[in-house]
């Protein structure tokens, strides 16, 4: 098989018109947006506006509001067919950026008769940004010196104690900073999904919701589902968070399909084997993952030092994690594995940074801890309580299950709680079906997670498309085998 591009186009509402006004008794936005220049650039014209929502729909009465930012891609023809609203994943990760960057395509899809319209949700960038710190450089440094980024297995005593330890160090300085101790009562997915319907209560006049939600934008569109199912004209869920476990436990089943796509990769080398460096005469796919794990495991026991920093198995797993994703990276990166292997780690830190470039997102906050954290109530909250959890995630994946032992860690020990978290069982009825996408070889959202929400939600539909990598929006895959 070739490591080439297809393309799997999705018209969200193919052919179908908005549907009739219901009558609702949520309560609507004051006055309209008004849509004006925008500082972003975007693949086809963008405008932006501003949106006043309640900050706390706990108390309401309060009369406390939250700005939220909003971009829109105008529709391209008439008559239009209403607005579809979009999140991109996180949390804690805005969408307005990627709807500017993705509109041309995204029009492409959506037929352009839709306004298509992104907002910053709460707990990032400027709306209710969610940080624990004063100050960037305090931030590195209490993350550098608590190693969030080493990954342990529940054999590793020592440094599983230590990583306990160190972001327990994490949650008291959130707990105890007023300003994150106050906002992270306020940047739940139950908040954003009713900001989600007070952006259409504000762009609509049928008051129905038309979404695309992708990765932990699933998640967020699961909960508003189950929270306004008669207020669904047509929701797709793209690359699926399980929202079962994202509420109510913690989230093994993201790493079911990892090392299947980790194996996958030394199939296709050999297959490819003008496109993989790794592909030497004699070479079989087996041969070479099993190599690669062993060099992983010495890594771990004695780091590689070069340029004054060490390169271990975390570093390097850090560096898989994301190039599985994109199977339009693998070509790459294995030449930067043929190099690591071979004790090149010039030309490995040139590859290596040339596919994660540091800080390509900027400095981070918090909130990737905040938002979820906040949306479960688990239950476990000592050290020996969460052991299981942990040897769970090993189990379910050798190569990268260790990724989750921060969250689950900092989740136990969360003590900021939201002011409404969605408790319910997602066993709802829709008032159009939903559809649900999964991709056969996925490494962070896997087909099952897409099977599961899909089996609970009536009369949903679930596609299945056979490609590798991180589904998303159009889905840019290798061929299937």
């Amino acid at each position: 098989m070739p490591w080439t591009h297809t393309v799997l186009s999705l018209a969200l509402v193919a052919g179908s018109l908005a549907s009739p006004m219901i009558a609702s008794t949520h309560a609507r936005s004051e006055g309209k947006i008004a849509w004006g220049p925008c500082e972003l650039e975007g693949t086809r014209p963008i405008q932006c506006g501003n949106l006043s929502v309640p900050l706390d729909y706990s108390n309401r009465e309060s009369g406390a509001t939250l700005n939220l930012q909003l971009l829109k891609v105008p529709a391209l023809h008439s008559p239009k067919k209403g607005s579809i609203l979009f999140n991109f994943g996180g949390p804690g990760l805005g969408s307005r950026a990627s709807l500017a960057g993705s509109a041309k395509v995204l029009q492409t899809l959506t037929g352009g008769y839709y306004d298509l319209i992104a907002h910053d949700p709460r707990g990032t960038e400027n709306t209710l940004t969610f940080s624990c710190f004063k100050e960037n450089n305090v931030r590195l440094a209490q993350f550098t010196n608590s190693r969030a980024g080493e990954l342990v297995t529940p054999d590793d005593k020592m440094p599983l104690g230590r990583l306990w330890s160190s972001l327990l160090l994490l949650t008291d300085t959130c707990d105890r900073y007023p300003e994150s101790k106050e906002r992270g009562q306020l940047i739940s997915t139950a908040f954003t999904a009713r900001d989600l319907m007070e952006i259409v209560d504000a762009v609509e006049d049928d008051g129905l919701l038309r979404y695309w939600g992708l990765s932990y934008g699933t998640a967020l569109g699961a909960t508003v589902a189950a929270m306004f199912p008669d207020r669904i004209d047509r929701i797709l869920l793209d690359g699926v968070v399980n929202p079962h476990q994202y509420h109510h436990a913690y989230d093994i089943e993201l790493w079911t399909d990892t090392d299947k796509v980790f194996s996958a990769f030394f199939e296709q080398c050999i297959e490819s084997p003008n496109e993989c460096a790794l592909a030497s005469p004699n070479a079989m796919a087996d041969g070479l993952e099993t190599k690669v794990y062993s060099f992983l495991d010495d890594i771990k026991y004695q780091p590689l030092v070069f340029n004054g920093t060490l390169i271990d198995h975390s570093v390097v797993k850090n560096l898989i994690r994301p190039t599985l994703y994109n199977p339009a990276t693998w070509p790459i990166f294995s030449m930067a594995l043929d190099s690591l292997l071979s004790g090149n780690l010039t030309k490995f830190s040139q590859l290596a940074t040339s596919l994660s470039p540091p800080w390509e997102g900027g400095i981070p906050t918090e909130s990737p801890f905040g938002i979820p954290c906040s949306d479960k109530d688990i239950g476990k909250d000592s050290f020996d309580e969460i052991i299981p959890t942990l040897e769970a995630l090993n189990k379910k994946s050798k190569l990268l299950g260790q990724v989750g032992t921060a969250l689950a860690m900092v989740c136990a020990q969360w003590r900021i709680k939201a002011k409404e978290r969605y408790e319910g069982d997602f066993k709802v009825k829709t008032k159009h079906p939903m559809l649900v996408i999964g991709n056969t070889y996925d490494p962070a959202t896997p087909l099952v997670s897409a099977r599961n929400a899909s089996a609970t939600f009536q009369n949903s539909i679930l596609l299945e498309h056979g490609g590798y990598g991180f589904l998303k929006l159009t889905i840019f895959t290798s061929t299937a085998p």
